[in-house]
């Protein structure tokens, strides 16, 4: 039995370099792209989805509306993308030429809302400037890795 767990948990892990949200984010990135970023943000219907959740975990809180959200995911995620280009232009990153070397995802879980939640970590090289790409926050909504909060750059 224990061998069966073993095993079984070490085939359902899931590998983030291949998620949906790493692969965006980078060929975005890559690309400069900013439109191809804000694909990596929930939907209408994953906000729709979210909020009887999340309600239920708030039910004081009073929630816009799902349009409202969605529009505040997209300009943020744009300045957030808009910083890191500019940031990593400045260090000497060549976009285009970026390749991605490693993925980590720490879990960081909401303890009132039963999503799971975590920190998504690209560790980067351009020519000889290493960098992190960190995607806070990320939650998977309906088996998707969904951007739901910063994008940051940090130089290593």
């Amino acid at each position: 039995m224990f061998t069966f767990l073993v095993s079984h948990t070490a085939f359902t892990q899931e590998d983030y370099q291949d998620t949906k949200l790493v692969s965006t984010i980078f060929k975005a990135l890559k690309n400069q792209d900013e439109k191809k970023a804000l694909k990596a943000l929930p939907t209408l219907d994953d906000i729709k989805y979210l909020i009887p959740i999340v309600k239920e975990a708030q039910p004081d809180y009073k929630f816009p509306e799902a349009d409202v959200v969605i529009a505040t995911f997209k300009m943020k995620t744009l300045e957030d993308f808009k910083k890191i280009s500019k940031k990593g232009t400045a260090f000497g990153v060549v976009w285009k030429d970026i390749e991605l070397k490693e993925v980590r995802y720490t879990s960081n879980p909401d303890p009132n809302v039963d999503i799971e939640r975590g920190d998504f970590v690209m560790e980067c090289i351009s020519h000889d400037t290493s960098f992190l790409i960190t995607m806070r926050k990320s939650s998977k909504i309906r088996d998707t890795w969904r951007l739901m909060n910063t994008i940051q750059f940090t130089l290593l």
